[in-house]
């Protein structure tokens, strides 16, 4: 529970200071960004990072040799849920923006580099 709680400050503490640095730099360059779109691309990036550590550390408990494959299957699962639940929202008006595919891809690489650590933290806990 301590790890996930960890995992979770860490998180969020993370997309709120690129979360406001990306937004800055698209007030700054003046750039289209629509605030809904916004929060979107990070809250499912969030909730996707969520899920697949809180699996991962539940499954580390039962059995901790598959932690890699799940990982990868993780990562799987997040670009499934791209496809089906964001890439339809960004292409609504028929094509992909610059402003939208970073909408989602940079908190999508914030949560994996985290989720890539935490996850490195947990396999050295579990050899030791």
């Amino acid at each position: 529970m301590r790890e996930l709680l960890r995992f979770i400050l860490i998180l969020i503490g993370s997309l709120v200071v690129v979360g406001g640095l990306h937004y800055a730099y698209f007030l700054i360059r003046d750039l289209p960004v629509d605030w809904a779109e916004f929060l979107y691309g990070y809250g499912i990036n969030f909730v996707m990072a969520l899920i697949v550590y809180g699996g991962l550390l539940y499954l580390a408990r039962k059995q901790s040799t598959y932690l890699g494959f799940l990982f990868l299957a993780g990562s799987g699962f997040k670009f499934a849920i791209y496809f089906l639940l964001i890439d339809p929202v960004f292409r609504a008006d028929g094509q992909l923006s610059f402003t939208e595919f970073f909408l989602f891809f940079i908190p999508y690489l914030i949560c994996l580099t985290i989720e890539t650590l935490a996850v490195i933290k947990l396999l050295k806990k579990i050899g030791q």
